[in-house]
Order: structure tokens, then sequence, then C-alpha cells
């Protein structure tokens, strides 16, 4: 994949975010080569995974609402 093809995918994945109200962010790493970013939104939740040899993030959606205070 060449960078500009990589840095569209990333810039697509990230743009899901746009319009949505962030109510609560959870951070977690694991193996020492990934993390997870656990994003609440008022149009459900979003769930960034990122490790160390990938180009872009892979991302779950998950899209129930959450209530605010819950996790």
């Amino acid at each position: 994949m060449h960078n500009e093809d990589q840095a569209h995918e990333c810039r697509e994945v990230l743009e899901k975010l746009v319009g949505k109200k962030v109510i609560d962010i959870n951070f977690k790493s694991y193996d020492d080569e990934c993390w997870r970013i656990y994003i609440n939104t008022d149009h459900g939740k979003l769930v960034m995974t990122f490790c160390k040899e990938w180009s872009c993030p892979v991302v779950e959606h998950r899209e129930e609402f959450i209530k605010r205070g819950e996790k």
C-alpha cells in the first residue's frame, strides 16, 4: 500500500468520530505491542486498536447508546 493510500485509510477511520460527542475515554495496553482506546460517544462506543506493526488502527463500532456515567 502506498503512503497516500495509507493516509487516506487512516483518515477515514478517524473521521468516524466527527459529529459525535465524546463522553468518556479509557486506555489499555497489552502484550507491550498493542494499545486499545475505548471511546464512548453519544452514538455508541468506538474501540480503536493500535499495534506497532500496523500502519492504521483497527476500529470496532458498537452503536449502542451510552448513558452518562456508564462505561
